[in-house]
């Protein structure tokens, strides 16, 4: 049976929604095509009409996906960020959360189309940020948004490894308290 364009077209974007899900959870080697395709209700034959450039342009793909968190969407100030990632709830939401702390060893491993996704990824979430942060120049602005998005991200990442929950949620709660007052860029209605 002949599949249409529009079906290609929904099975590509089942790959891809599982693909982003399922690295977050079992890493990137941690999943092969025959479970993924599977998962989807494709065959391997499938998979690679979608992907004929093979596990790393999926994963390419994929990674590009995973920067789509709404974690980040409408922030409207440093500390309401900050709030919202550092979370139990993100803590515990490998699957939906940030694919930085879930994904970043892994892409350092895997490198070329992925590790370009993942670079396009970070530096979309320091333009987000930028926009967020008080500062005299582009510069002091940048450097920031580094260190916000180093400060959060290693938090998680952290706080993912331990096997105590209490200390989890300290790394949490100290990064929070770092930035209780940010300053904040000022909206025109300010």
């Amino acid at each position: 049976m002949k599949v249409t364009k529009d079906q290609a077209a929904a099975n590509k974007e089942a790959i891809l929604t599982a693909a982003s899900r399922l690295y977050r959870e079992k890493g990137i080697d941690g999943i092969g095509i025959g479970e993924l395709s599977r998962s989807v209700g494709l065959t391997h034959g499938g998979f690679y009409g979608q992907f004929p450039g093979g596990k790393e342009q999926l994963a390419s793909e994929a990674i590009t996906r995973t920067f789509e968190s709404n974690v980040w969407r409408d922030a409207k100030s440093v500390p309401e960020l900050i709030k919202r990632y550092l979370t139990l709830g993100h803590l515990n939401n490998w699957i939906d959360g940030c694919p930085i702390p879930a994904l970043a060893a892994d892409v350092a491993r895997t490198g070329g189309a992925v590790s370009s996704s993942f670079t396009k990824g970070i530096e979309h979430l320091i333009d987000t940020l930028m926009a967020l942060v008080e500062g005299e120049t582009h510069d002091e602005k940048y450097q920031e948004s580094l260190r916000i998005l180093s400060s959060i991200t290693g938090a998680m990442l952290i706080a993912r490894a331990l096997d105590n929950p209490e200390l989890s949620e300290q790394f949490l709660q100290s990064v929070i308290n770092a930035w209780p007052a940010a300053p904040e860029k000022k909206t025109a209605g300010d």
